[in-house]
């Protein structure tokens, strides 16, 4: 699982990486603080799960993912199956497109690594 986040840092932009349960607790990270990393793995969960529930009142359905774009950057989020959150933070300067890109790829990728 690591290693899937790992790839992810390789995109020109993406400063950081991780993969966090609905309950907020830590996969894998790319972040040198662990601290951090369980501070915004727990935030995502819970950010996640509220705009979730608001898409799902507005009645537009389940949310698949979303992007809080910030002065300096972006977090990413997206959810792949298995109750898994992948969180990605980006540079400000940075081609959205081919980070959602390449989160769904390695959500494909987290998909077929979680044994059912």
């Amino acid at each position: 699982m690591r290693r899937i986040v790992e790839d992810l840092i390789r995109v020109e932009g993406v400063i950081g990486g991780l993969l966090v349960g609905k309950d907020g607790l830590v996969v894998a990270s790319t972040l040198l603080d662990e601290e951090d990393a369980e501070i915004l793995g727990a935030m995502s969960a819970a950010v996640f799960g509220e705009i979730d529930k608001a898409t799902k009142r507005i009645g537009v359905g389940t949310l698949i993912d979303t992007i809080i774009d910030a002065e300096q950057g972006s977090i990413l989020m997206l959810e792949s199956k298995y109750n898994i959150l992948l969180v990605v933070i980006t540079q400000r300067m940075v081609n959205l497109g081919l980070v959602k890109m390449e989160m769904r790829r390695a959500a494909k990728r987290i998909n077929e690594a979680v044994p059912i």
